[in-house]
């Protein structure tokens, strides 16, 4: 086998991303030249069949050529400004909650629930039973779905026929058991009727040819990463001072989202010095323990945005917001009347502003109103059966990590650098939208390694016909498998001083956290870009900008 280059594949995809008509305008296009890939290595560290490490090197190259391009219009540097991307750190930002720790506790570690404020108000991580609706079941007709605990399992519980807690049935293979009687007296039609007339999450199992021969894989095949409409031409250019420090020093962003994809487009814009805002509620359930990694550099409030108090906050800080990113089910925050049509008649021309949508489906398309989360998402673009197959399986299995949550935030904070740099040039508002599915489906679309590379990093992770994965491995089971053979194969990735940084004294604890992937000095560092250290949601009592 001639020598694999994860560098080389990485450029290779960098000049993929472009295709199908990217909303970029032409200097971007023009910049490819100004990133630099470093640390080459013969054998991808991601243990997936995918070039899933090689995606995100060439999505956080394209984050620094979008960066470069915004420091020169901010700055106005004239001499060469280059974005360093050290590619085996690109390929470990997917797999930061295995890494970060507090006061050296991982998360898998009981003892993490003492450190976090628990937000899981319908015990869909904590109760067993209700988490192991999160996973693969085989249907009458002898396929697979994917069932989703969401933020509350019982909906679909009782949708199913089964009660909403057991405790009789509190363990991993009894939960799965019981879950997986009901799913073999219904077909998978059946389920997925079910499941979409009580709007919750769920997909049948597809292959990469059958995603593609549905109307929905047609649509999103067919489109760019990500989506940019020009809202209105009206208002001025963004203005920011040629003072800085960062790239993105007073741009102001509202973060409302949850869980990771979401969360990961706002830490990431705040690496480059900007102000964000988290908002959540007390009223919601959420995944604390990711806070620890995804409220770096933001300050975070809660608010009811149903009440009239809640309303005037939130409204205070609409006004003099630049970036909304939005990452809550379709049409749930335009509901509450500030959704981006809201937005243009608020400002109506006087200012600008970009607003981001995250979703599981994307924009258009047959299920793009369909609720979903990173499980799903693998299901129905072919993913878990790639990967499942790849094991020596007939049956698809998740994949390690949260690959197309990482892969559709990076694609959103690459999307609003993208409509920033709009702003800067041309004025106006903008919206754009990135998906989960829709980095899948490029994902897939990479092809898988060769088969020989395959074969060495298989064995080398134990997963050649081992069979200790399968479709019942839930997602923090592939995960702590993954990142436990990473840990043993690559132990100097863990010693390396430029992938990890320690915050002490958070209000979580001494965290210590993934540093930023892309370098672009002096204009962002890994110690001077975030604004804010981590903290839990809801620890600031004022609604304003600071």
């Amino acid at each position: 086998m001639a020598l694999y280059s994860t560098v080389e594949t990485s450029k290779q995809m960098l000049l993929s991303t472009f295709e199908y008509d990217l909303p970029v305008l032409p200097e971007i296009r023009a910049n490819v030249d100004s990133v630099e890939f470093t640390n080459d290595s013969a054998e991808p560290l991601i243990p997936i069949v995918l070039k899933a490490h090689e995606s995100f090197a060439a999505l956080k190259a394209l984050e620094g050529i979008i960066a470069v391009e915004l420091c020169k219009k901010r700055f106005g540097e004239s001499k060469d400004v280059k974005a360093v991307v050290n590619c085996n750190h690109a390929a470990l930002f997917p797999t930061m909650s295995f890494l970060s720790t507090v006061d050296g506790i991982p998360k898998w570690d009981p003892k993490m629930k003492n450190k976090i404020k628990d937000t899981d108000l319908n015990q869909v991580y904590s109760n067993v039973y209700r988490r192991m609706l999160t996973n693969i079941y085989r249907t009458k007709d002898e396929r697979f779905y994917h069932l989703h605990a969401s933020l509350d399992a019982t909906p679909t519980f009782e949708a199913l026929g089964l009660p909403a807690y057991d405790e009789m049935r509190n363990e991993r293979i009894a939960a799965q058991k019981a879950i997986e009687a009901s799913t073999q007296q219904l077909t998978s039609d059946s389920i997925d009727r079910i499941i979409r007339d009580i709007k919750q999450a769920g997909s049948l199992c597809l292959t990469r040819e059958e995603f593609l021969a549905s109307s929905h894989g047609r649509h999103i095949s067919s489109r760019p990463l990500f989506e940019l409409v020009h809202l209105e031409s009206t208002s001025p250019t963004l203005k920011l001072s040629p003072q800085g420090p960062n790239i993105l020093s007073g741009v102001k962003i509202l973060d409302l989202t949850r869980v990771i994809a979401g969360p990961v487009i706002s830490r990431t814009l705040a690496e480059y010095g900007a102000q964000v805002v988290r908002v959540t509620s007390h009223n919601l359930p959420d995944q604390s323990y990711y806070a620890v990694d995804f409220n770096f550099g933001k300050r975070t409030i809660n608010l009811d945005l149903k009440s009239s108090e809640g309303r005037r906050a939130f409204e205070k800080l609409l006004e003099e917001v630049d970036v909304i990113v939005d990452g809550y089910r379709p049409g749930a925050i335009a509901r509450l009347g500030y959704g981006p049509d809201d937005l243009l008649k608020r400002f109506a021309g006087a200012r600008g502003f970009v607003y981001v949508k995250e979703s599981c489906y994307g924009e258009g398309g047959e299920w793009s109103d369909r609720p979903g989360w990173q499980q799903i998402a693998d299901s129905v673009s072919g993913v878990s059966w790639a990967n499942g197959r790849a094991l020596g399986l007939e049956e698809p299995v998740a994949p390690p990590f949260p690959l197309a949550d990482f892969g559709a935030g990076e694609l959103g904070c690459i999307a609003t650098l993208n409509a920033l740099h709009h702003r800067l040039t041309r004025g106006g508002s903008y919206y754009t939208s990135v998906s989960l599915v829709k980095y899948n489906d490029w994902l897939m679309s990479l092809g898988p390694y060769p088969e020989e590379l395959w074969k060495t990093m298989a064995s080398a992770h134990g997963l050649d016909n081992s069979r200790k994965l399968t479709r019942q491995s839930n997602f923090d089971e592939v995960g702590l498998a993954a990142i436990t053979s990473m840990r043993r194969q690559y132990p100097q990735l863990w010693k390396d001083p430029d992938l990890m940084q320690e915050a002490n004294n958070t209000p979580f604890g001494d965290v210590k956290t993934q540093s930023p992937v892309v370098r672009i000095e002096p204009y962002k560092t890994a110690s001077n870009g975030w604004l804010n250290v981590t903290r839990p949601a809801g620890y600031d009592s004022l609604a304003e900008w600071k």
